[in-house]
Protein backbone atom coordinates (compact mmCIF):
# COMPACT_ATOMS: atom_id res chain seq x y z
CA UNK A 1 0.00 0.00 0.00
CA UNK A 2 2.75 2.48 0.99
CA UNK A 3 4.48 1.36 -1.87
CA UNK A 4 1.57 2.28 -4.28
CA UNK A 5 0.79 5.30 -2.99
CA UNK A 6 4.88 7.02 -2.89
CA UNK A 7 4.59 5.73 -6.94
CA UNK A 8 1.45 7.91 -7.46
CA UNK A 9 1.59 11.45 -8.52
CA UNK A 10 0.05 13.97 -8.21
CA UNK A 11 -1.49 15.11 -11.45
CA UNK A 12 -1.44 18.73 -13.18
CA UNK A 13 1.61 20.82 -13.28
CA UNK A 14 0.52 23.21 -10.32
CA UNK A 15 3.13 24.03 -7.32
CA UNK A 16 3.41 26.17 -4.06
CA UNK A 17 5.92 28.24 -2.74
CA UNK A 18 6.24 27.36 1.06
CA UNK A 19 6.75 30.55 2.38
CA UNK A 20 2.66 30.67 2.27
CA UNK A 21 2.61 28.21 4.86
CA UNK A 22 6.14 29.90 6.86
CA UNK A 23 4.22 29.40 9.75
CA UNK A 24 2.67 26.09 9.66
CA UNK A 25 5.95 24.55 8.29
CA UNK A 26 7.31 24.80 12.12
CA UNK A 27 4.70 23.24 14.21
CA UNK A 28 4.14 20.00 12.07
CA UNK A 29 6.93 19.91 8.66
CA UNK A 30 5.55 16.81 7.71
CA UNK A 31 1.53 17.21 8.68
CA UNK A 32 1.60 20.67 6.41
CA UNK A 33 3.40 19.41 3.25
CA UNK A 34 0.85 15.92 3.69
CA UNK A 35 -2.21 18.98 3.38
CA UNK A 36 -0.71 20.23 0.53
CA UNK A 37 -0.36 17.06 -1.02
CA UNK A 38 -4.38 16.45 -0.54
CA UNK A 39 -5.09 19.51 -2.14
CA UNK A 40 -3.31 18.88 -5.25
CA UNK A 41 0.17 20.44 -5.63
CA UNK A 42 2.39 18.89 -7.96
CA UNK A 43 5.60 20.36 -6.66
CA UNK A 44 6.91 22.29 -3.67
CA UNK A 45 9.56 25.39 -3.48
CA UNK A 46 11.29 25.63 -0.72
CA UNK A 47 12.56 29.30 0.52
CA UNK A 48 15.51 31.11 2.16
CA UNK A 49 18.00 28.39 1.21
CA UNK A 50 21.71 28.76 1.91
CA UNK A 51 23.17 25.47 0.80
CA UNK A 52 22.90 24.16 3.91
CA UNK A 53 19.17 22.65 4.79
CA UNK A 54 15.44 23.54 4.95
CA UNK A 55 13.79 23.23 8.68
CA UNK A 56 16.95 20.54 9.30
CA UNK A 57 16.50 18.82 6.15
CA UNK A 58 18.80 18.45 2.95
CA UNK A 59 17.46 19.11 -0.67
CA UNK A 60 17.81 15.41 -0.87
CA UNK A 61 15.75 14.82 1.88
CA UNK A 62 13.47 16.89 1.20
CA UNK A 63 12.90 15.76 -2.20
CA UNK A 64 12.64 12.53 -0.85
CA UNK A 65 9.26 13.21 2.06
CA UNK A 66 7.69 14.79 -0.99
CA UNK A 67 7.95 12.45 -2.87
CA UNK A 68 6.30 9.78 -1.12
CA UNK A 69 3.19 12.57 -0.89
CA UNK A 70 3.21 12.17 -4.54
CA UNK A 71 4.84 15.84 -4.85
CA UNK A 72 8.89 16.94 -6.18
CA UNK A 73 10.72 19.44 -5.53
CA UNK A 74 10.81 21.63 -8.29
CA UNK A 75 13.96 24.11 -7.16
CA UNK A 76 14.36 26.72 -4.47
CA UNK A 77 14.53 30.17 -3.59
CA UNK A 78 17.65 31.31 -2.66
CA UNK A 79 19.10 33.13 0.55
CA UNK A 80 22.12 34.61 -1.50
CA UNK A 81 22.84 37.63 0.63
CA UNK A 82 23.73 38.87 -2.45
CA UNK A 83 25.73 42.53 -2.42
CA UNK A 84 25.91 44.68 -4.91
CA UNK A 85 29.82 45.17 -4.38
CA UNK A 86 32.59 46.08 -7.66
CA UNK A 87 34.98 43.00 -6.02
CA UNK A 88 32.63 39.97 -5.77
CA UNK A 89 35.10 37.10 -3.93
CA UNK A 90 35.16 33.90 -4.85
CA UNK A 91 33.17 32.75 -1.85
CA UNK A 92 30.27 33.81 -3.46
CA UNK A 93 30.67 31.56 -6.79
CA UNK A 94 31.44 28.68 -4.04
CA UNK A 95 27.63 29.48 -2.58
CA UNK A 96 26.19 29.05 -5.90
CA UNK A 97 28.09 25.49 -6.62
CA UNK A 98 26.83 24.51 -3.22
CA UNK A 99 23.52 25.38 -3.67
CA UNK A 100 23.50 24.03 -6.85
CA UNK A 101 24.51 20.43 -6.12
CA UNK A 102 22.36 20.41 -3.39
CA UNK A 103 19.37 21.71 -5.70
CA UNK A 104 20.52 18.85 -7.83
CA UNK A 105 20.79 16.10 -5.80
CA UNK A 106 16.87 16.78 -4.60
CA UNK A 107 16.28 16.75 -8.30
CA UNK A 108 15.42 20.34 -8.27
CA UNK A 109 15.47 22.58 -11.82
CA UNK A 110 15.83 26.33 -10.46
CA UNK A 111 18.07 28.02 -8.30
CA UNK A 112 16.09 31.33 -7.42
CA UNK A 113 17.36 34.47 -6.99
CA UNK A 114 14.56 35.67 -4.60
CA UNK A 115 15.71 39.66 -4.19
CA UNK A 116 18.11 41.74 -4.89
CA UNK A 117 19.45 45.33 -2.54
CA UNK A 118 17.13 47.91 -4.70
CA UNK A 119 19.49 49.64 -7.46
CA UNK A 120 19.71 52.92 -6.78
CA UNK A 121 22.16 53.97 -9.66
CA UNK A 122 22.79 52.44 -13.10
CA UNK A 123 25.85 51.22 -11.54
CA UNK A 124 23.81 49.04 -9.53
CA UNK A 125 21.85 47.83 -12.56
CA UNK A 126 24.75 47.08 -14.45
CA UNK A 127 26.54 45.20 -11.18
CA UNK A 128 23.21 43.17 -11.01
CA UNK A 129 23.47 42.12 -14.30
CA UNK A 130 26.99 41.44 -14.40
CA UNK A 131 26.11 39.09 -10.65
CA UNK A 132 22.98 37.25 -12.21
CA UNK A 133 25.19 36.37 -15.46
CA UNK A 134 27.96 35.01 -13.56
CA UNK A 135 25.77 33.13 -11.24
CA UNK A 136 23.32 31.97 -14.24
CA UNK A 137 26.34 30.35 -15.44
CA UNK A 138 28.05 28.39 -12.41
CA UNK A 139 24.45 27.35 -12.12
CA UNK A 140 24.52 25.97 -15.80
CA UNK A 141 27.59 24.05 -14.91
CA UNK A 142 25.96 22.66 -12.15
CA UNK A 143 23.34 21.28 -14.10
CA UNK A 144 20.78 23.92 -13.21
CA UNK A 145 18.85 27.00 -13.96
CA UNK A 146 19.43 30.43 -12.61
CA UNK A 147 16.35 32.77 -12.23
CA UNK A 148 15.33 35.68 -10.37
CA UNK A 149 12.24 36.19 -8.48
CA UNK A 150 11.09 40.08 -8.37
CA UNK A 151 8.98 42.43 -5.96
CA UNK A 152 7.44 45.80 -6.58
CA UNK A 153 10.46 47.68 -5.81
CA UNK A 154 11.59 46.65 -9.27
CA UNK A 155 9.34 48.51 -11.14
CA UNK A 156 10.81 51.84 -10.10
CA UNK A 157 12.60 53.68 -12.94
CA UNK A 158 16.62 54.62 -12.97
CA UNK A 159 17.58 57.13 -15.86
CA UNK A 160 13.97 56.14 -17.36
CA UNK A 161 14.61 52.57 -17.68
CA UNK A 162 12.19 50.37 -15.46
CA UNK A 163 14.86 48.36 -13.28
CA UNK A 164 13.24 44.75 -14.01
CA UNK A 165 13.26 45.93 -18.00
CA UNK A 166 16.93 46.61 -17.96
CA UNK A 167 17.66 43.74 -16.17
CA UNK A 168 15.94 41.57 -18.46
CA UNK A 169 17.70 43.15 -21.30
CA UNK A 170 20.64 43.01 -20.36
CA UNK A 171 21.22 39.68 -19.14
CA UNK A 172 22.41 36.56 -21.42
CA UNK A 173 18.55 34.51 -22.09
CA UNK A 174 21.14 31.22 -21.97
CA UNK A 175 22.17 32.04 -18.43
CA UNK A 176 19.22 34.08 -16.58
CA UNK A 177 15.66 33.87 -16.26
CA UNK A 178 12.90 35.33 -14.80
CA UNK A 179 9.93 34.42 -12.32
CA UNK A 180 7.59 37.22 -12.71
CA UNK A 181 5.38 37.15 -9.34
CA UNK A 182 2.46 38.38 -11.03
CA UNK A 183 0.48 40.14 -7.69
CA UNK A 184 4.09 41.99 -6.72
CA UNK A 185 4.32 43.35 -10.38
CA UNK A 186 0.98 44.71 -10.24
CA UNK A 187 1.24 46.52 -6.78
CA UNK A 188 4.32 47.63 -8.38
CA UNK A 189 2.68 49.52 -11.13
CA UNK A 190 3.81 46.94 -13.82
CA UNK A 191 2.01 45.20 -16.47
CA UNK A 192 2.02 41.48 -16.57
CA UNK A 193 0.78 41.05 -20.08
CA UNK A 194 3.14 43.34 -21.34
CA UNK A 195 6.34 41.09 -19.72
CA UNK A 196 4.91 37.91 -21.10
CA UNK A 197 4.23 39.02 -24.50
CA UNK A 198 7.21 41.42 -25.06
CA UNK A 199 9.89 39.08 -23.69
CA UNK A 200 9.12 35.91 -24.84
CA UNK A 201 10.92 33.00 -23.54
CA UNK A 202 12.34 35.09 -20.58
CA UNK A 203 9.70 34.42 -18.18
CA UNK A 204 9.87 31.08 -17.89
CA UNK A 205 8.25 31.06 -14.08
CA UNK A 206 5.13 32.52 -12.72
CA UNK A 207 4.17 33.06 -9.02
CA UNK A 208 0.82 32.84 -9.21
CA UNK A 209 -0.59 35.24 -6.94
CA UNK A 210 -3.19 38.14 -7.30
CA UNK A 211 -3.33 42.06 -5.46
CA UNK A 212 -6.48 43.86 -5.54
CA UNK A 213 -5.41 47.08 -7.11
CA UNK A 214 -8.81 49.00 -5.33
CA UNK A 215 -8.18 47.82 -1.99
CA UNK A 216 -4.24 47.66 -2.01
CA UNK A 217 -3.87 44.35 -0.74
CA UNK A 218 -2.78 41.18 -1.46
CA UNK A 219 -5.61 38.25 -1.70
CA UNK A 220 -6.86 34.83 -3.13
CA UNK A 221 -6.68 34.32 -6.67
CA UNK A 222 -8.84 35.21 -8.93
CA UNK A 223 -10.28 37.94 -6.56
CA UNK A 224 -7.82 40.61 -7.40
CA UNK A 225 -6.93 41.95 -9.93
CA UNK A 226 -4.26 39.78 -12.22
CA UNK A 227 -5.93 39.03 -15.54
CA UNK A 228 -5.06 35.37 -15.63
CA UNK A 229 -7.03 34.62 -18.54
CA UNK A 230 -5.28 36.73 -20.52
CA UNK A 231 -2.04 35.85 -18.81
CA UNK A 232 -2.88 31.92 -19.36
CA UNK A 233 -3.84 32.70 -23.67
CA UNK A 234 0.27 33.58 -23.91
CA UNK A 235 1.43 31.58 -21.22
CA UNK A 236 2.56 28.86 -24.10
CA UNK A 237 3.85 31.37 -26.23
CA UNK A 238 5.79 33.28 -23.17
CA UNK A 239 7.72 29.95 -22.40
CA UNK A 240 6.20 29.56 -19.27
CA UNK A 241 7.58 25.92 -17.70
CA UNK A 242 7.12 26.28 -14.07
CA UNK A 243 3.82 27.59 -12.29
CA UNK A 244 3.88 27.93 -8.78
CA UNK A 245 1.32 29.43 -6.04
CA UNK A 246 2.42 31.87 -3.24
CA UNK A 247 -0.27 32.96 -0.62
CA UNK A 248 0.31 35.72 1.18
CA UNK A 249 -3.08 36.44 3.11
CA UNK A 250 -4.39 36.28 6.67
CA UNK A 251 -6.71 34.03 8.12
CA UNK A 252 -6.54 30.29 7.25
CA UNK A 253 -4.10 29.75 5.11
CA UNK A 254 -5.06 26.13 4.23
CA UNK A 255 -8.68 27.35 3.40
CA UNK A 256 -6.61 30.12 0.81
CA UNK A 257 -4.31 27.48 -0.59
CA UNK A 258 -7.17 24.95 -1.37
CA UNK A 259 -8.88 28.09 -3.12
CA UNK A 260 -5.65 28.75 -4.73
CA UNK A 261 -5.01 25.61 -6.47
CA UNK A 262 -9.15 25.14 -7.47
CA UNK A 263 -9.34 28.70 -9.44
CA UNK A 264 -6.13 27.48 -11.41
CA UNK A 265 -7.02 24.09 -11.96
CA UNK A 266 -9.27 25.98 -15.35
CA UNK A 267 -6.70 26.91 -17.23
CA UNK A 268 -5.95 24.37 -20.01
CA UNK A 269 -2.04 25.32 -19.53
CA UNK A 270 -2.49 23.59 -15.92
CA UNK A 271 -3.10 20.01 -17.10
CA UNK A 272 -0.55 17.29 -16.61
Amino acid sequence: MLAETMAKMNKGRIGIQLYSVKDELPVDFEGTLKKLSAMGYSSVEPYGFDGDKFFGYTMKEVSSIVKGMGMTLSGSHINSGIVLSEDINAKEWDFWRKCADSLKSGGGKWAIQASVPIAKTMDDLKRTVAYFNHAGEVCRRGGMKFAFHNHYEEFEKIEGEVILDYIIKNTDPQLVSFQLDLAHTLNGGGDCVHYLRDYPGRIRLWHASDFNLERKEYTELGKGSVPYSALFEIAKSSGLECLVIEQETQGDIFTSCKADIDYLKQFKWTKA
